[in-house]
């Protein structure tokens, strides 16, 4: 064997191998335009060799961390997919969106529509919450006679900073992974941190930008913002029509069976992350509670009180039964099948990180600066938000380095998921697919898009990130 392989590379040397890395992964999706999960496997195989670890280590290092992240974290999107499913098949989020919103005046519409993002979007994607919750939103708009990106800046306040927070959404729950976070309180912690997020980049931003906003006649706007759902709902669908199209349809669900869906899962996971303090240590009612408390437990018995639940309310002419609803439980993990590979690229990124000894070179770095490891983990996540528009690939990088920091710094992992995950989202700009999402959904122009949803975004990352410092100061 070659003596440069027996000899560890010096920390510089690790250290510039790894910004290579980040460089090259930046280049290879923002310019040559390739998939952010081959760009990851490019990137991460290419450190491998760089970092002068034995080639037959470096694939084998590289699908170790892919099985341990897919091993926490597939099975966990899988379900929560299934259920986001059923809460859109069988009417119960729109349902729940309308008795929020018609509950409220005009003055408690945003309140509404934030706490409607905050709800909605804790089991969906935020792609899959924004063509859900848009009639709603089009339909206050012309209530209120206001543009629509202003009314929905509450509901896209809530979904966002949910979705680049709190797990199960796929950044969030890959950085409670790599952390060795406990679950139940990051969203705890989450919540507190998302609350006055939402707060600021909601209903008060929303209000500050009516009062500068040009006089447009919103109804121009409004068409695009009603047929918008229409093209992403009228995708074909692989399941066959096995009824008539002129049998009624079944009821929808009601808002409260909805809202137990949406909040039984997470009451599961709070009471196995409090299971010691609130029974006694290896009691049977202790290890009962720990069993349901663990994510993927939860959330299967949560699908599995959804098949029965919201299954016959499922809004389709095909025949209702069990047969109907092992095909939508089969139709619901396409979606994921993407940000899946992704993640798992980002597993085998984070195998070549910590067995080239980049990792720890990085830490050792960050540790000798002094830098605040709340700080570093917000500013490395928001470079590669920046640089690359993704903010799960933002998320899986940034979590990627600085997990092996994780036990050593005095923070509780759960803040380092928060720092990461609120670093994640500031800044949308045109290279972020949801820029252009939000751009063709409200009718705005460039510029518009640039004034509300990447003054969003940022006000969500900068006051997330604050609130995040603040919770460090009392949470140890």
């Amino acid at each position: 064997m070659p003596l440069a392989v027996l000899i560890a590379p010096p920390s510089w040397y690790l250290l510039v191998c790894a910004a290579a890395a980040v460089v090259a992964l930046v280049a290879l999706i923002a310019r040559l335009r390739l998939h952010p999960a081959l760009g990851l496997a490019v990137s991460a195989l290419g450190l491998g060799i760089a970092a002068r670890m034995p080639l037959a280590q470096v694939p084998a290092s590289f699908a170790s961390g892919v099985g341990s992240l897919m091993g926490h974290i597939a099975i966990i999107l899988g379900l929560g997919a299934i259920l986001g499913q059923l809460l859109a098949a069988s009417g119960g989020a729109a349902a729940l969106g309308k008795a929020l919103v018609e509950g409220c005046g005009e003055r408690g519409l945003p309140w509404a529509l934030l706490g409607l993002g905050l709800l909605v979007g804790l089991p969906v994607f935020f792609e899959v919450g924004l063509v859900l919750m848009m009639p709603i939103v089009a339909a206050a708009a012309r209530r209120s006679g206001k543009t629509p990106i202003l009314v929905g800046i509450p509901l896209l306040a809530g979904l966002s900073i949910v979705h680049g927070t709190l797990p199960p959404h796929p950044a969030a729950m890959l950085a409670v992974v790599q952390y060795h976070a406990d679950m139940g309180r990051t969203i705890l912690l989450g919540l507190l941190v998302a609350l006055p997020a939402g707060v600021m980049a909601g209903p008060v931003l929303g209000w500050l930008l009516a009062r500068f906003w040009p006089g447009k006649d919103h109804a121009a706007g409004a068409p695009a913002l009603e047929e918008a759902p229409a093209i992403f709902l009228s995708m074909p669908d692989t399941v066959p029509e096995c009824g008539s199209a002129d049998e009624p349809l079944p009821s929808p669900a009601g808002p409260i069976r909805a809202a137990a869906a949406v909040l039984f899962p997470i009451a599961l996971i709070f009471l196995g992350s409090w299971a010691d303090a609130l029974t006694a240590s290896g009691s049977l009612l202790n290890q009962i509670l720990h069993f349901i408390g663990s994510p993927d437990v939860a959330l299967l018995l949560a699908v599995l009180a959804a098949l029965a639940t919201l299954g016959p309310h499922v809004q389709t002419h095909r025949h209702h039964g069990p047969e109907l609803l092992r095909r939508l439980t089969s139709e619901s993990f396409e979606p994921i099948a993407n940000v899946l590979i992704i993640l798992a690229a980002a597993g085998g990124l984070s195998g070549i990180l910590r067995d080239s000894g980049a990792a720890q070179a990085t830490v050792s770095l960050a540790l000798g600066a002094h830098m605040p490891p709340l700080v570093l983990a917000w500013l490395l996540a928001a470079v590669v938000r920046v640089s690359m528009g993704s903010a799960t690939v933002a998320m899986a990088v940034a979590s990627g380095i600085l997990a092996p920091m994780a036990p050593h710094i005095g923070v509780r992992p759960e803040l380092l998921v928060l720092a990461t995950g609120t670093g994640s989202l500031v800044f949308s700009q045109v290279n972020d697919p949801g820029f252009w999402m939000i751009q063709s959904f409200f009718n705005l122009e460039m510029k518009e898009t640039f004034a509300t949803w990447t003054i969003l975004e940022s006000v969500l990352s900068v006051v997330g990130f604050a609130g995040t410092l603040v919770l460090s100061a009392f949470v140890r």
